[in-house]
């Protein structure tokens, strides 16, 4: 993020209770574009059928190999994990988008 371009903005944690690691929050002021009198929202549904759909998948994810006894480097560790989490995590929470007319 170029902090020169954006002055103002904020930075929370967000506890999920998913894993024992916290999400961050990037807030940035809203800024004005032509949108042609059409608004384009991009957002994932998260609501409790898909947290839901989430953890099965988690939890029928083949994890081997994350925790494979062969690898002992921990930056291969952390990207084979990383990898399976956000594939997981695209399938159950896929992005979606929906034009609305402003005008």
């Amino acid at each position: 993020m170029n902090k020169f371009k954006h002055e103002y903005y904020r930075i929370y944690s967000l506890i999920n209770g998913l894993s024992d690691h916290d999400a961050q929050i990037l807030k940035l002021p809203n800024t004005s574009m032509p949108n042609n009198g059409k608004d384009l929202h991009t957002y994932r549904e998260i609501n409790e059928y898909t947290l839901n759909e989430f953890q099965i998948k988690r939890n029928h994810e083949a994890w081997g190999n994350v925790f494979s006894n062969s690898e002992t480097d921990t930056n291969i560790i952390y990207n084979n994990f990383l990898d399976t989490f956000i594939k997981t995590f695209n399938a159950s929470f896929p992005v979606k988008r929906n034009t609305i007319k402003t005008r």
